[in-house]
């Protein structure tokens, strides 16, 4: 009897120890399921200013609502907390918490600023310590010399480039782990594409037989005010025109009323919200043709604006035409602000001290139509020129001309937005 007894005691003991061990065994693995890693924004040239630049100011914003809205920071919902390198005497920079700080606000999480330069391994293995972010979303904000370290200590054994490049700003660490053992799952270095002159990845035409292309020609004039106007003369407006075209290729043939087309280039834009096609059809500058059965259509927007006379005047034109094959999209302006207030602006700017001499960028470009997204992932590449010229007694005329001949737009896979 008492042998039985000392077996059931040993029995005992040892699912006791057992259950221990697994429970030691699982704090020590504890783990978030997502870790987000991002260099500080933005700083000045000058090494001794310790805050963010302008710019990087912007970024921190801008930065705020990329972690509560792009789906690709998303899958284990929103950061359950910030962890930011803490200022020294030695190294006094307050990017990283600066960085983080609208977010902050913004989700109602006090930054853990418990770490300092030099310390990227004992905040891993602090963060390895705690149970209370298993399953959730950390982002880490951190000096870039020592975000190789973190990723590293995180599992990461091929990181590419080694160093993160002293000019960099715009990208952000993506590491998922395991629920079970805590170990690297996945890793990815992707763009944050939040500020103008960001990088972007490259954009893969798969299958395609023809690229989606568009083109566009802008000329803008405007007549300079001299310094002294006489007797406070307002300065002429300025006459420009645009030409926009963009071809997709695909079967468009499936659309309805609440299929809603937009265009957007440069500054100008149309659709969204309830430009649906059935709400078109209801408005009197809008003519929508549609043949569901035939899987076409086609609709044509005029901008009207009066005119000195009071006359009702078309100056811009905007159209789609889709069947099973393509979908075809045109933006025409022709705009002397001297005689009419348009509704809409000249959709590339450049008035940024009146360039002269040859004028490269970059316009932004998107085209949906219902379910089906395009974009140009870096912009649509431009050049021109522009100068300054005199005749006779007249004022000094700036005039500029822009041209796109070869833009590319890529569709916009929504499974593929998530590796972007």
């Amino acid at each position: 009897m008492l042998k039985g007894k000392s077996i059931l005691g040993t029995l005992v003991m040892v699912v006791l120890m057992a259950a221990a061990l697994m429970a030691l065994t699982a704090a020590a693995q504890a783990m978030p399921a997502q870790v987000i890693i991002i260099r500080h924004a933005d700083k000045f040239e000058d090494r001794h200013k310790i805050h963010l630049s302008p710019k990087g100011i912007i970024r921190a914003k801008a930065l705020s609502q990329f972690f509560q809205a792009d789906p690709r920071v998303l899958e284990f919902g929103r950061p359950a907390a910030i962890i930011a390198m803490s200022p020294t005497p030695e190294h006094r920079s307050v990017r990283s918490l600066q960085t983080v700080e609208p977010l902050a606000r913004e989700l109602g999480l006090k930054v853990i600023n418990r770490f300092t330069y030099g310390q990227p391994l004992e905040m891993v293995n602090w963060l390895k310590a705690q149970r209370e972010f298993d399953g959730k979303t950390v982002l880490i904000a951190w000096q870039h010399l020592e975000i190789a370290k973190i990723a590293a200590a995180l599992g990461v054994t091929a990181l590419r480039p080694r160093v993160w490049p002293h000019e960099t700003y715009d990208r952000f660490y993506l590491l998922n782990l395991s629920p079970q053992d805590g170990r690297l799952t996945s890793f990815r270095n992707l763009p944050q594409s939040l500020l103008f002159g960001d990088s972007y990845q490259a954009a893969a035409l798969k299958g395609l037989a023809q690229p989606d292309t568009a083109t566009f020609k802008q000329t803008f004039v405007e007549k300079l005010a001299p310094k002294a106007a006489p007797g406070g003369k307002k300065p002429a407006a300025p006459v420009w025109t645009f030409e926009f075209a963009g071809e997709l290729h695909g079967d468009f043939s499936r659309f309805n009323d609440d299929t809603i087309p937009v265009l957007r280039i440069g500054g100008f834009c149309f659709g969204y919200y309830l430009t649906t096609l059935g709400y078109l059809k209801k408005d009197k500058q809008a003519t929508v043709q549609m043949d569901e059965a035939a899987g076409s259509g086609s609709l044509v927007y005029n901008y009207q604006a009066a005119d000195r006379k009071g006359a009702a005047r078309r100056y811009a034109q905007v159209s789609f035409t889709w069947n099973k094959q393509s979908l075809k999209v045109a933006f025409t302006a022709e705009v002397d602000e001297n005689d009419l207030k348009p509704e809409i602006d000249v959709p590339v700017e450049v008035e940024t001290e009146k360039p002269e001499g040859l004028i490269v960028g970059a316009a932004q470009c998107y085209i949906a139509f219902g379910d089906k997204k395009y974009w140009a992932p870096a912009g649509l590449s431009y050049r021109g020129s522009g100068k300054k010229s005199r005749e006779a007694e007249g004022p000094e005329v700036y005039q500029a001309s822009l041209e796109c001949r070869d833009g590319i737009l890529v569709f916009m896979d929504p499974k593929e937005l998530m590796e972007r």
